[in-house]
């Protein structure tokens, strides 16, 4: 069967190709289906005004909210355009990778897709299609057949088979449908367990040239073993599974011998220092053939990771880590489970910097019990510790939505939370939207006045290559 594969803007920069379509597309080419890529973020990225290009650098949702809003207005016809190529490829099946930012325009290519010919199979999966997120909302308009939520590869090609045999869709694990004018929740999936066995995700159709980075994305797990209270993988990927260091050296070496030009990979898993012993055995592996390329992804702190290890894969090639902080204070890394202590943070900035590794830190601002003296703590972290970290890759206030553990268990927080994701306060009063943004304003002052400068990246809109360490957005 022909199916296309979409994504619309707005999602942040193009940086890098969308490892999830390139995953789902080796998959159904492996099952012996013929894919089209269409990547509207990266084309139209390159296509609009250099304001439009500056806000789309810009992680907030109600921005690119907005964004995509205006150049569905402005672009009009170059929609048109590209909802005559995706009609031109014949595919019977035409998939959408939707994120909460790109839900827009996503709903508007669909509906003028059916306006053309009613008998294409929209189909909606990604990150926001989860049932309790958007994914019931979807199912429920006219020109979404099928919702995916989980991952995605086998639950899609259950619904290409189920085309193919009886030219119906069919219920089945990881969907939601219509069937004989009832929607029907499937329920989740269950995940894959052996990662080895899928194939290398295909890169073919995406234009590798267009996106703003010299690096290609490489996934070294799925899920992710801590628990954190406010993370929403726990119960959306909640099986932990990785990838053997043989599998993964296996797919360096072909995406570098297939894409020469390219200076490495950016794990985009949870954090690819979750199996410290595949990733020592991946660093022998690389160091044994001498490769010279790069690497990097985002970390948790471990106090297994020393210094020792750090050396061996700062020599195997790793450039960078994005590590996940979150507070300078004890008390409030405790509640949110993230299971270190502030002192072994500190010792894998210092370490990783004297091996040679940058690391860029995020935190986050107003977690349910966070007082102003935990607050403090955080400002003394970034203090002490500036010289031995390159950014602050995000700087986020707390916010609470469905499938974080903090959503379902209030009470334990001492929270009320009311209509959306941001507006929830703290029952003694201390702790309210307003108060979440007096502190991050004093957050981003108090980083623009260390002697040190402490930046936040930003993206050169007039370089092609990125710096390393936008992997905080």
């Amino acid at each position: 069967m022909r199916i296309s594969l979409v994504r619309c803007p707005c999602i942040n920069l193009p940086y890098p190709p969308p490892i999830g379509l390139a995953y789902i597309s080796s998959f159904l080419k492996a099952a012996g289906h013929k894919i089209f890529i269409f990547d509207l973020n990266v084309e139209l990225f390159h296509r609009v005004g250099t304001e439009e290009r500056e806000k789309w650098s810009i992680p907030d949702v109600s921005i690119l909210g907005d964004l995509s809003e205006n150049i569905a207005s402005k672009y009009n016809e170059l929609f048109k355009h590209y909802v005559q190529e995706i009609l031109k490829t014949d595919a019977r099946v035409i998939g959408f990778s939707v994120w909460d930012s790109n839900v827009f325009l996503s709903l508007k290519l669909a509906r003028e897709i059916k306006d053309i010919d009613r008998e294409r199979i929209v189909v909606f999966g990604g990150p926001e299609c989860f049932p309790r997120w958007s994914g019931r909302t979807f199912i429920e308009s006219d020109v979404v057949d099928a919702v995916v939520y989980g991952e995605a590869e086998e639950t899609l090609k259950e619904i290409v088979d189920s085309l193919q045999k009886s030219d119906k869709i069919e219920p089945c694990a990881g969907s939601i449908v219509k069937k004989d004018g009832q929607i029907i929740d499937c329920g989740m999936r269950l995940p894959l367990k052996d990662l080895d066995t899928l194939p290398f995700p295909d890169f073919d159709g995406f234009a590798v040239d267009k996106y703003l980075t010299r690096m290609l994305p490489i996934l070294f797990n799925r899920g992710c073993p801590k628990k954190c209270t406010y993370c929403s993988t726990p119960s959306t990927i909640p099986v932990y599974r990785w990838r053997t260091a043989h599998f993964i050296y296996e797919e360096m070496k072909y995406q570098l011998q297939k894409y020469p030009d390219k200076a490495g990979f950016d794990s985009f898993s949870p954090a690819l220092n979750s199996n410290l012993k595949e990733i020592s055995k991946l660093c022998d592996l690389i160091i044994q053939d001498k490769l010279e390329f790069c690497w990097s992804g985002f970390a948790f702190v471990d106090s297994r990771l020393d210094f020792d290890l750090l050396k061996k894969m700062k020599k195997a090639g790793c450039s960078g880590l994005n590590i996940g902080i979150e507070s300078g204070s004890q008390r409030v890394v405790d509640k949110m489970k993230k299971g270190f202590r502030i002192d072994e943070a500190e010792r894998l900035l210092r370490d990783a910097h004297h091996a040679g590794i940058e690391t860029v830190v995020n935190f986050m601002i107003g977690f349910p019990g966070e007082a102003e003296e935990d607050f403090q703590e955080t400002l003394n972290f970034i203090s002490r510790n500036r010289d031995f970290f390159s950014y602050i890759g995000s700087m986020a206030t707390c916010w609470i939505e469905p499938y974080i553990y903090i959503f379902d268990h209030p009470e334990e927080f001492d929270i009320v939370i009311n209509s959306n994701a941001h507006d929830w306060y703290s029952l003694d009063g201390k702790n309210n939207y307003e108060i979440r943004q007096e502190r991050k304003k004093l957050f981003e002052n108090f980083i623009s006045s260390l002697t040190k400068k402490v930046n936040f990246p930003k993206a050169n809109l007039d370089n092609d290559n990125l710096n390393l360490f936008r992997l905080g957005l």
